[in-house]
């Protein structure tokens, strides 16, 4: 019903940005809060922050696999960009930096939360505005922050299974800092980390309610591409990979399939080339939520440096590719470079309309959901329907059927299918402390053969590295933070 803005938050204020034009406002926080339309600008902010290069713009959507043995930085071709993540060479003084980032949106995120819950009331009084309108916008703000603090618990604290079972009062069992929605409280707060389970309930609570409010079918009006914003399926699809994070297999299959039973299906062999440079993903079924890049508003390296014709610093690793089959289309569809014929690179970053700085970056995608559901269905002892769902995505890239499944088939095809897509340093990490650590084997470290340092070129699982350092700067100024071992 209004047009929606993208805003960026700048100190105290926000400066604005139609979708369709140019820049033009900058409003105090008060100012666009204090009626329906500036409140629906500053819920349409929190989804920017998403597309910064520390976060899907670049850092957490390709450099993972480049930890973890999808990818090699630097041989071929080196600017210099992504070595520090293929040696792990993180400090507490730099190298990782989505703690500051996500905090921010968060804020955003509770401004807006705090406003529809006092302001309320106000919002109805003006002309044409339902409490349906309230409730999607309150929706979209809770699964935004939702997917931030998941995001911070991921990489800032220990998994799940080793959390979960930590002594009561042990570094081992902490999280992220839980931030008051006021910001008259918050602004001075300065919070101690919270226990793993009290994020998780917390990140449970806010998409469970988001879900309950918003309204079917909803899609946000004016966007420019209606996957780029929340819907009752990426609210369904973030609560599938929460549940299978934490191992509550039930609970992920039933919003993966909740998903599956909105009409989304996996993108076809012939599909799969094209859909991560389709100008517009509104009509790609496989697509379920993704971040936008528009020359207009935001741009990222992720295509320059997976592109053997510009900066090609992240190739594809040997150690993928011999897990693909010849034929398969995730094979087939690689970059080639005459200039290094003996290697390939990532494909899914090229760009819309040509232009390697816009790229489509789909974060919650339809195979994901048939693979957190195989293994879901695994774990429950279904392994006939573990092996129908890896055939869903088998037979619609061109490879061989499975006639039977092991965990490792679940996790390699997790490995094959979302690859260059930040998944597969948490898959190896929310297995720690499993029976199925290191995606099959307990104990296994994690090996990478095709690497061009020996700088933490294996792993282990006991290793201070997969918990991020919180950054000393954040320490210095809330000293009620506490460090990660090691750190």
């Amino acid at each position: 019903m209004k047009k929606i803005f993208i805003l960026a938050a700048v100190a105290l204020g926000l400066v604005s940005c139609d979708l369709t034009t140019d820049p033009t406002t900058t409003v105090t926080d008060k100012v666009a809060l204090e009626n329906f339309e500036g409140m629906d600008k500053a819920a349409a902010v929190t989804y920017v922050a998403f597309a910064s290069e520390s976060w899907y713009g670049l850092d957490l959507q390709i450099y993972p696999d480049v930890m973890c043995g999808n990818c090699v930085a630097g041989a071929p071709l080196n600017s210099g960009r992504g070595m520090n993540w293929q040696q792990w060479n993180f400090t507490a003084s730099g190298g990782f930096s989505v703690y500051g980032s996500a905090y921010v949106n968060i804020n955003r995120c509770n401004n807006v939360i705090y406003a529809l819950k006092t302001r309320g009331a106000e919002y109805l009084k003006e002309e044409g505005v339902t409490q349906q309108d309230l409730d999607n916008r309150m929706a979209e703000c809770l699964f935004v922050r939702a997917f931030c603090y998941f995001d911070l618990v991921r990489w800032y604290a220990q998994p799940y299974a080793i959390s979960s079972t930590a002594a009561e009062g042990s570094v081992e069992a902490l999280g992220v800092p839980i931030v008051k929605e006021n910001p008259a409280e918050s602004v001075l707060d300065k919070p101690a980390r919270a226990l793993v389970a009290d994020n998780y309930e917390a990140i449970l609570s806010d998409l469970n309610t988001a879900l309950s409010l918003i309204e079917a079918g909803y899609t946000r009006e004016g966007v420019k591409d209606v996957k780029c914003a929340v819907t009752p399926a990426a609210i369904e699809a973030l609560l599938a990979r929460v549940y299978l994070y934490m191992q509550d297999y039930e609970n992920a299959e039933i919003h993966a399939s909740n998903v599956l039973a909105m009409g989304y299906s996996v993108a076809t062999a012939s599909v799969y080339p094209n859909m991560w440079t389709d100008e517009n993903m509104s009509a790609n079924s496989e697509v379920i939520f993704a971040v936008y890049f528009d020359t207009t508003e935001s741009s990222t390296l992720i295509g320059n440096i997976t592109d053997p014709d510009e900066y090609g610093d992240v190739r594809v690793s040997e150690d993928l590719l011999a897990l693909y089959e010849d034929g398969d289309v995730r094979k087939t569809t690689l970059l080639t470079s005459a200039d290094h014929p003996d290697y390939l690179w990532p494909a899914k970053y090229q760009g819309k309309g040509g232009l390697l700085a816009i790229p489509n970056v789909p974060v919650l995608r339809t195979s994901e959901m048939y693979l957190i559901r195989a293994e879901a269905r695994y774990m429950q002892q279904n392994n006939t329907g573990a092996m129908n769902d890896l055939n869903v995505i088998a037979e619609n890239r061109k490879a061989t059927p499975y006639t039977t499944v092991s965990f490792r088939d679940i996790f390699n095809e997790r490995r094959k299918e979302l690859a260059f897509e930040g998944h597969i340093w948490h898959d190896y990490k929310r297995l720690i402390g499993t029976e199925y650590q290191g995606g099959a084997t307990p104990g296994e470290m994690m090996v990478r053969n095709d690497v061009s340092s020996t700088i933490n070129q294996n792993v282990a699982f006991d290793s201070k590295y997969w918990c991020m350092p919180i950054s000393e700067s954040e320490i210095d100024v809330n000293g009620n933070l506490v460090q990660n071992p090691k750190w």
